[in-house]
Parts: structure tokens; sequence; C-alpha cells
């Protein structure tokens, strides 16, 4: 029961002199697919330009060197793939974009406590969630059907809740049906980082993480194109990312708030008294 009592007295003095801090956050991320399939190496490479993210970022510091970070971000990552050069004759030029909704939660450690300038390191899973996708694609079938040589053909992602052998894709256009994904994706990231604080409710801060994924984007033998028969996009791989980022953030603490108001009306008080 001290024991218990200790812990609560010890957190209630961190929170008197918590802060919490909200702030936009933007930055750009590159992904390194993992392929599930170590052959998918012999036969394709493999490649991601830089793209970007944005949202909000929230931490939760005390006086001490301990703070919690978190942040609601949307995150824009593509991938492509073409065959290897021992391919000559196949045509093959896949480019895919996914939109998630990501939300990491980190323990940070914070070095340099009294100095306007702080370094840290900080670590913790993450949550992304497969909202959308889109994609081109140049192949040996669509070169067949096109008007035009190495003209691609877009297509947009559709989640279907069913499986695959019950769906009749011919009904669809221009879709790479996913009925098997991982919407839900887990993580774990590891990062380093500055913190420049400019006022005492005011800074700003610069990381850089490494995300490695736990989890596949979607099943194989739950994909399919809907007018593309002889190429199926092979959605087993994982998106580990490394992601650079900046973050204004803006300072509150409730203890500081609720001692404005209880003096304010402590003097109110005062001031009614004298006035009898």
């Amino acid at each position: 029961m001290k024991r218990l009592l200790f812990i609560g007295l010890l957190f209630v003095s961190f929170s008197g002199h918590a802060q919490f801090w909200f702030g936009p956050k933007i930055g750009g991320q590159i992904i390194v697919p993992r392929y599930q399939a170590a052959a998918h190496a012999d036969s394709f490479r493999v490649s991601s330009k830089l793209n970007w993210h944005a949202g909000i970022a929230m931490d939760y510091s005390t006086e001490g060197a301990f703070e919690v970070h978190t942040e609601i971000v949307y995150v824009r990552v593509n991938n492509r793939v073409r065959p290897k050069s021992i391919f000559p004759d196949q045509s093959l030029d896949n480019k895919t974009v996914y939109h998630f909704i990501t939300a990491p939660l980190m323990a940070r450690v914070v070095f340099m406590k009294n100095s306007r300038f702080k370094v840290f390191v900080e670590a913790g899973p993450r949550l992304s969630y497969w909202v959308a996708g889109s994609g081109s694609i140049v192949s040996d079938e669509t070169e067949e059907n096109a008007s035009i040589p190495g003209e691609s053909v877009d297509y947009d992602i559709l989640f279907l809740n069913r499986d695959l052998e019950d769906v009749n894709v011919s009904d669809y256009t221009d879709k790479l049906i996913v009925t098997k994904p991982n919407r839900l994706q887990y993580s774990l990231d590891f990062g380093v980082g500055w913190l420049f604080d400019i006022t005492p409710s005011q800074r700003v801060i610069v990381d850089s993480k490494i995300s490695f994924a736990h989890s596949n984007m979607a099943f194989n033998d739950g994909t399919q194109f809907s007018n593309i028969l002889q190429y199926n996009e092979d959605t087993e791989y994982r998106s580990h990312m490394f992601m650079v980022s900046i973050a204004y953030m803006f300072g509150y603490n409730p203890a500081l708030t609720a001692k404005g108001k209880s003096s304010s009306n402590v003097g109110g008080k005062k001031e009614k008294k004298y006035k009898k």
C-alpha cells in the first residue's frame, strides 16, 4: 500500500511539471521493400522515390529526461517493379502509390535537458492503416492492346471482403483487386532527433527514424488484376521506411493554468470583502 501511495505521489509530482506539446509535422521518407519470396530479387529490380508525410504531432514531457511522443500522420509511399536486364524481351514497368494513416507511440529519452538545444533517442511501435492505392503498369499484355507503344494503363486498388475465387474479375475495369489485404499494419520504430526550445512554450523538433515493418502488404492468393492476366503483382512484402521530419510545437501546461485560475479567484474574493 505504501509503495502504491509513493508511486501515486511521484506521478502527481511529475504531472505538476508536465507539459503537453502539439503542432504540425511534415517530412519525407523512402521505403525499402523486403519481399517474402527471396527469388523475387532474382527476376525483378525494385526502387522507390522520396515521398512525403504530414500530420499532427503530440508530446508529453516532464522535468525529467523521459517523454512520450505520438502523432497522427498521412504517409504516401510508392514502389516500382521492373524486370532485370537478364530478361530483355520482357516488358514490365509497374508503379504503385499507397496511402496510409499512421500513428506511432514512442518512448523518448532527452539529453541536455537544461539546454535550449537538446538531443534525444526514441523507440516504439507504429500502427498504420492502408487507406487506398493506385498505380500504372506497362506489360507484355498491355503492349499488345496499346495504341501507343509503351503507353501505361492506370488502375486503382479495390479492396473486397470475399474470397478471390468468388469474384468475377471481368466485372471490373482497371482495378487491382485485393481480397486479403493487411490494412492494419504493425512496425517498430527507432530514431534520433534534435530539439530546440525557441521559448518556454514553443519548440522545433527535427527527427529521423527507421521503421521496421512486420506486416506484408497482402497475400498473393487474394490479389488479381481485373484486365491483366499474364502478370500478377507480388504483394507479399514489408515496407521498411527511413523517415526524416520537422515539427513546430506549442506547449501547454495545465498545472500553470489551474494556478492562474486559483490566483484570480482568490483575488476576486478579497476585492469583494474589501468593498463591504
